[in-house]
C-alpha cells in the first residue's frame, strides 16, 4: 500500500513540472490609480477626460520574470472613490479602459451608464459571463501582460453633464502567473 501512495506523490509532482523544472502558481495583483479633474472634464466640449499610467508587468512579481510562463487574468475590478455631488444631481459615465503597446491600441473593458457613485464594481470574474470584459478581452491582457514589457494603460470617460468634484478610478487586476521553479 505504501509502494502506490508513494507512485502516486511522484505522479502527481512530476505532472507539474515542465522542461524547465516545477511549475508554481503565483497570485498577484496590481493597482492602478485614475485621478479625474472635474474642471478639465467640464471644460472639454464633451465633458469628457483621458488619463492614462504605465504599466511594468515585472513589477507585479517578485520572482524572475523570464520565469513566468503564463498569467491567468482572475478579476478586473473597478473602484470608484472621492466623488461627492448634490443629491439628485445624478451624473451617468461611459468610459473604456484600453492597453497601449507599441502604438497598438487595444480596448479591454468598455462601461456605459455607470452612476458615479463611490463603491467597487466587478468587470470580470475568471469563469462567470454577462460581465463587462468578454472572454477575447481578458486573453488580450493576460497576453499583454504575459509579454513582459512595459505598457500603456488608458482610461477615458465621458459623463452626460458636468461633474461637481474631482474623483479616482482605481482599476484592479487580480492575476495568477505560472512560474517555472529550476530542479536539480
Amino acid at each position: 500500500m505504501k509502494k502506490i501512495y508513494l507512485f502516486f506523490t511522484l505522479l502527481i509532482a512530476l505532472s507539474a513540472c515542465d522542461e524547465g523544472g516545477i511549475l508554481i502558481t503565483v497570485p498577484s495583483v496590481g493597482n492602478y490609480q485614475f485621478a479625474i479633474n472635474s474642471a478639465t472634464a467640464n471644460g472639454s466640449a464633451n465633458n469628457s477626460y483621458t488619463t492614462q499610467q504605465t504599466v511594468d508587468p515585472s513589477a507585479l512579481f517578485t520572482e524572475d520574470s523570464d520565469r513566468v510562463k503564463n498569467i491567468t487574468l482572475n478579476n478586473l475590478k473597478y473602484q470608484i472613490s472621492g466623488y461627492s455631488g448634490t443629491a439628485g444631481n445624478d451624473v451617468l459615465m461611459n468610459f473604456s479602459l484600453s492597453t497601449v503597446l507599441d502604438g497598438n491600441t487595444t480596448e479591454v473593458l468598455s462601461a456605459t451608464g455607470v452612476s458615479l457613485t463611490n463603491g467597487l464594481f466587478t468587470a470580470f470574474e475568471k469563469g462567470k459571463t454577462s460581465l463587462k470584459v468578454s472572454a477575447a478581452q481578458a486573453a488580450s491582457i493576460e497576453a499583454i501582460i504575459g509579454n513582459q514589457e512595459s505598457f500603456d494603460l488608458v482610461l477615458t470617460a465621458s459623463f452626460d453633464k458636468g461633474i461637481e468634484s474631482d474623483f479616482n478610478i482605481e482599476v484592479v487586476l487580480d492575476i495568477t502567473g505560472s512560474i517555472s521553479e529550476i530542479t536539480n
